[in-house]
């Protein structure tokens, strides 16, 4: 399937509506839309971190004040930061949601199918450590924000938003 880019206008108004409360960011070129949305409102704080270990070590530390916080990452630091998902959203069951940019993905090829192994291998890892994960691949698949995000809260572990093609 052909990945269409999302407006960041959107993509943002679904997530104000999970309840959100943090946005736990290492900076991405694919979401770069939505990052700018994101500082220039006050709904959901904004945490930018400098690695994906910081960001998933953040966002425990804000579910444990309480909070619903969330990752905004790429694929390949979702790569990055394996072990602090399987120890600290796998093992100690907390929820962690990520939207995760499939970053080098050519949108003419659907994931399984595109040439980067950064892109090709993540849902296969994902299916591996049996996290659940959801697509975003046009404006037609912006329920599944809310399904993945619920999923986490709900699972009490970590669910990810794969958004397949640059925010807009």
């Amino acid at each position: 399937m052909k990945a269409i880019g999302v407006s960041a206008e959107l993509l943002m108004r679904e997530l104000q509506e999970t309840g959100m409360t943090h946005m736990v960011c290492v900076p991405d070129t694919h979401q770069k839309t939505l990052i700018d949305v994101l500082l220039s409102q006050d709904h959901i704080r904004f945490i930018q971190v400098a690695t994906e270990d910081e960001a998933v070590g953040v966002a425990t530390g804000l579910y444990a004040g309480g909070q619903r916080p969330a990752l905004l990452i790429q694929n390949a630091g979702l790569f990055a930061c394996l072990n602090s998902i399987r120890g600290l959203s796998l093992d100690a069951e907390i929820p962690t949601f990520m939207l995760v940019g499939e970053y080098m993905r050519q949108g003419s090829f659907s994931s399984l199918d595109d040439p980067s192994r950064v892109v090709h291998l993540t849902e296969p890892t994902l299916l591996a450590l049996k996290i659940p994960f959801w697509r975003l691949e046009s404006s037609d698949d912006i329920g599944n924000v809310k399904k993945a995000f619920e999923c986490a809260f709900s699972e009490r572990g970590p669910s990810v938003l794969l958004v397949g093609a640059p925010t807009v």
